[in-house]
C-alpha cells in the first residue's frame, strides 16, 4: 500500500460512522460518474465503428457502380465503333452506286448526243 492509501485508511478508520458513509457516498458518486463516462465513450466508439462500416459499404457500392458503368461504357464504345464502320461501308457502297449511275447516265447521253 502506498502512503496515500495508508493515510486514507487511517482517516477512514478514525472517522465516525457518518463521515465514513459520506466518503462512501462520494466514492460511489465518483464511480458512477466514471462508469457513465466509460459507457458514453463505448457508445461513441460503437457509433464510430458503425459509421466507418457504413462508409466502407458506401465505398464498396461506389466501386461496384464504377465497375458496372465502366463495362457499360466499354460496351457502348464497341457498339459505336461497329456502327461507325458500318456507316463507312454503307457510304462507300452508296458512293459506288452513285458513281455507276452517273457513268450510266453519261454513257446514255453520249450515245444520244
Amino acid at each position: 500500500m502506498g502512503p496515500q492509501h495508508v493515510a486514507a485508511a487511517i482517516v477512514s478508520a478514525t472517522a465516525g460512522p457518518g463521515e465514513r458513509l459520506g466518503d462512501l457516498d462520494q466514492a460511489l458518486h465518483r464511480l458512477n460518474a466514471a462508469l457513465e463516462a466509460a459507457e458514453a465513450a463505448v457508445g461513441r466508439a460503437i457509433d464510430g465503428a458503425d459509421a466507418a462500416s457504413e462508409r466502407e459499404a458506401e465505398l464498396q457500392a461506389f466501386a461496384d457502380d464504377r465497375t458496372r458503368l465502366a463495362e457499360l461504357l466499354d460496351g457502348s464504345a464497341a457498339k459505336a465503333e461497329t456502327a461507325r464502320r458500318a456507316e463507312l461501308k454503307i457510304r462507300d457502297e452508296v458512293a459506288s452506286r452513285v458513281d455507276a449511275a452517273i457513268a450510266a447516265v453519261e454513257s446514255v447521253l453520249a450515245e444520244a448526243g
